[in-house]
């Protein structure tokens, strides 16, 4: 792009880097970087890395890596614990005229989707600990360089392509989380005196930022070598309302009494983390979720699809656990339905009736032979 002159990766010691990148000339920028951030008018950005459990002072370590490297003191610093030189991304895009550039840093170690509460810091912060092991770590950092100048209202109107292309490149890689507790951005554009007010998804500009920020973002995260947390059946039966306890009324209800439940339990964990009955009971759930909106084609309004209700999936479920005994044991629950007093939507019980009744079937066909 014209207005980068260039972006390179400082090395520094064993793992860690800066990035720094260079523009042509004097540029504008608004964003949501420590250091300068708000408005600017640099000619240089970096990304300072810093180790994983860093807690210093921040403004004072940026102003020392732009002087170790005789930065401009107007410089625009961000900071990530991403491994720079590795994870360090770019991407350039020209749609119908509208000529982007974007450079990013991606990390989602504290990823979240937006309005909810970062949950289970201790695991997720064991899991990064591993995953810094392999040279891997956190938070989204996204610099967008417009070829058009741009007013505050266009500047501002730019992030909403920029923040959507980075849920879309989370999307892409199966995450369900819309970003990190810790995304920084910038929107860089050049000084001049006829500026658009506009730069949103249904602009030139807007879609070639937001085809780039897609790309380098899911660049980052692929670099990183890491996908979203799996969920085994339990965990998913479990966010959809049907617990242990639960299960086990249905196990009850084919005449498992309580000197086998732990027996039961061990069997149920260990058909639950098997791909084919996790594929298959996602299948069941998240099709249920998208009927609950409406979403799935041809539905009466307000009705869910039959196959969802009639107990085909749950007796395919269980077939694919026990065969024919479990197909026998998913009617029998189907007409008792033990868990119809509960609180739960009725595709997720009919989940839970194929997988009790196929591990049911299992064990009772173990016994047998």
């Amino acid at each position: 792009m014209r207005y980068v002159r260039s972006s390179e990766i400082r090395e520094e010691g064993d793992h860690e880097a800066t990035a720094v990148i260079r523009f042509t000339e004097k540029m504008e920028i608004l964003s949501s970087a420590p250091l300068n951030g708000g408005h600017a008018l640099t000619d240089t950005v970096f990304i300072m890395q810093v180790p994983h459990d860093y807690d210093g002072d921040y403004m004072a370590d940026l102003r020392s890596k732009r002087d170790q490297y005789g930065l401009p003191e107007d410089s625009v610093g961000f900071m990530t614990s991403a491994e720079v030189r590795y994870v360090f991304s770019t991407a350039e895009e020209v749609f119908e005229g509208g000529e982007a550039f974007v450079a990013a840093t991606a990390g989602v170690t504290n990823c979240v989707e937006a309005g909810n509460t970062l949950d289970r810091w201790g695991e997720r912060k064991a899991r990064s600990e591993g995953i810094y092991r392999r040279l891997i770590a956190g938070t989204i950092n996204i610099v967008v360089v417009s070829s058009v100048p741009l007013d505050d209202a266009g500047k501002i109107n730019l992030m909403i392509p920029l923040v959507e292309g980075k849920t879309l490149a989370m999307r892409d890689l199966g995450y369900t989380e819309t970003g990190t507790t810790s995304d920084a951005m910038a929107i860089v554009s050049p000084p001049a005196a006829d500026r658009s007010p506009f730069a949103g998804t249904g602009t030139y500009l807007g879609m070639s930022s937001a085809r780039c920020v897609r790309k380098a973002v899911a660049e980052c995260i692929r670099k990183r070598g890491e996908s979203p947390e799996t969920k085994d059946s339990l965990t998913m039966l479990a966010g959809a309302g049907i617990g242990s306890d639960m299960l086990w009324s249905c196990a009850s209800a084919l005449g498992l009494d309580e000197s086998v439940r732990g027996g039961f339990e061990e069997v149920l964990r260990n058909m639950a983390g098997d791909p084919d009955i996790c594929a298959l009971v996602y299948g069941i759930l998240s099709s249920g979720v998208m009927a609950d909106k409406g979403c799935i084609n041809g539905q009466v309004e307000g009705g869910m699809p039959e196959i969802l209700t009639d107990g085909t999936l749950a007796i395919f479920l269980a077939g694919k656990i026990s065969e024919d005994r479990g197909g026998d044991s998913t009617v029998d629950l189907l007409r008792m339905r033990p868990l119809r007093e509960e609180d739960v939507r009725e595709y997720a019980e009919i989940a839970a009736y194929g997988l009790v009744a196929g591990v049911v079937g299992y064990m009772t066909g173990f016994s047998d032979d």
